[in-house]
């Protein structure tokens, strides 16, 4: 049976009685039911019109500059149901670290004085390492089950900030805030599952692991009865996602570096699908970022 893959491990300990084999794990991934060509451009557009709003609100007093954005992420997620939890003799407990990754793009300052407004479009990496153990009794014998993923989503993101520099002409010492939004564009899981029993002898004794390409869909898929894989999960996660995030930076002359954190508002967790008979759950993207941008002046008086 194919299992689920993205932000929530929910490994059911009871099953271990019913199964000849590996215990079922799932686990939970994400999808947007919308056409991907037409997303691109919609973020495209965005990007495109709050560049051309923010130029033109600026060309009676403000300077306009262009350039690359470089940067690195730190990111995990937020579940509503990741505390340990113990049914009779089954233990389950789970545990998530952060995820580094890139962030590459282009950004743009619009403003005059202290205040500035800068859009970007750019690439960026998000996801989250996921550990999940659970230990059950069975016919005399004391099976422990390890589960690790690494979710690693590629979004083409659009934030805007608003910036208030505290030196002149929007130079040294400066705090932002802003929304964004973004789109998931691929990505790749990959899982590794370990069960040893109390008896090295047992036959319950084994391991597995696959990686597989991210879908999209605000549903898991439905699981595949006739799959003759031993290991099958589904890697899922929904397409759309927006928060806000804020910071600090500095700029001097072209060069500005900010530290943000941004907080995502919309659900990434797709809906388990009713034959699997479980509480749907919530996860929402965590992102600590750290860019560097080098701006290109343009215009300006």
């Amino acid at each position: 049976m194919a299992r689920p893959i993205y932000f929530v491990w929910s490994v059911p300990v009871d099953t271990f009685a019913s199964m000849g084999r590996h215990p079922a794990a799932r686990c939970g991934p994400v999808s947007f039911l919308s056409p991907f060509p037409s997303l691109v451009m919609r973020s495209f557009t965005l990007f495109v019109l709050a560049t051309s709003l923010s130029v033109s609100l600026a060309q009676a007093q403000t300077s306009f500059r262009f350039g690359p954005r470089l940067g690195a992420n730190l990111s995990t997620a937020t579940f509503n149901s990741l505390e340990q939890a113990t049914t009779g003799s089954s233990v389950l407990s789970t545990g998530r670290t952060p995820l580094l990754g890139v962030q590459v793009g282009l950004a743009a300052s619009i403003g005059a004085g202290p205040w500035t407004v800068q859009p970007a479009l750019v690439f960026s990496q998000k996801g989250v390492r996921q550990k999940a153990t659970a230990t059950d009794r069975f016919a005399g014998e004391t099976l422990t089950m390890t589960l690790d993923a690494t979710s690693r989503v590629n979004f083409l993101e659009l934030p805007v900030n608003v910036v208030y520099a505290f030196g002149p002409e929007g130079e040294g010492f400066q705090v932002f805030a802003g929304p964004y939004v973004a789109l998931a564009v691929g990505g790749k899981a990959e899982i590794s599952e370990k069960l040893t029993s109390s008896d090295p002898n047992s036959l319950f004794n084994g391991e597995a692991s696959g990686s597989k390409g991210y879908a999209f869909g605000s549903t898991f898929a439905e699981p595949d009865y006739n799959s003759m894989s031993d290991f099958d999960f589904d890697a899922r996660v929904r397409r759309l996602d927006a928060g806000i995030n804020a910071g600090v930076g500095y700029r001097t002359g072209p060069f500005q570096v900010q530290l943000s954190y941004a907080i995502g508002l919309l659900n990434a967790q797709p809906d388990y699908p009713a034959s699997y008979q479980m509480q749907n759950e919530t996860g929402y993207h965590r992102n600590a970022q750290l860019t560097a941008t080098y701006f290109l002046p343009l215009a300006g008086r």
